[in-house]
């Protein structure tokens, strides 16, 4: 085998191994208790990830990459809804017609948030969980 060939064939094994490793951690995110898939809305397109309950915080993981921290933390109590509604327009073309959008104030910025029907009963029933002082 000639030198290129090696090198060749090291890059593909290593993009393999870090296409399994996405894939592994997007499956273990999903199976971890309170794991519910999320798309966040940028201000130009929607970032699809994982969204998990942790006490009083909503956290959120890219899908794409391989990163251990959330790259996002919604904290009940700076969390407010203003809205909710279906995918609509150009909406449909980067979610499923089922989603439910829900728009939110988070410490006084707006944040677009992308939940299946049944995550999105349970959203609403954590954000109603806040204690009153929160």
């Amino acid at each position: 085998m000639h030198t290129v060939d090696i090198v060749a064939l090291c890059v593909a094994a290593a993009l393999i191994v870090g296409c399994l490793l996405v894939l592994a951690r997007q499956r273990y995110m999903l199976r971890v208790a309170g794991a519910i898939p999320l798309a966040v809305h940028n201000g130009k397109r929607w970032l699809y990830g994982v969204a998990r309950y942790v006490g009083g915080e909503l956290r959120w993981y890219r899908s794409l990459g391989l990163a251990t921290r959330p790259s996002r933390v919604f904290r009940r109590g700076e969390l407010r809804i203003v809205g909710h509604r279906r995918p609509s327009g150009a909406e449909l073309s980067a979610l499923p017609a089922a989603a439910v959008i829900v728009d939110c104030q988070v410490a006084g910025a707006q944040a677009l948030l992308a939940l299946g029907e049944g995550a999105f009963t349970g959203f609403i029933s954590w954000i109603e969980a806040s204690s009153p002082a929160a």
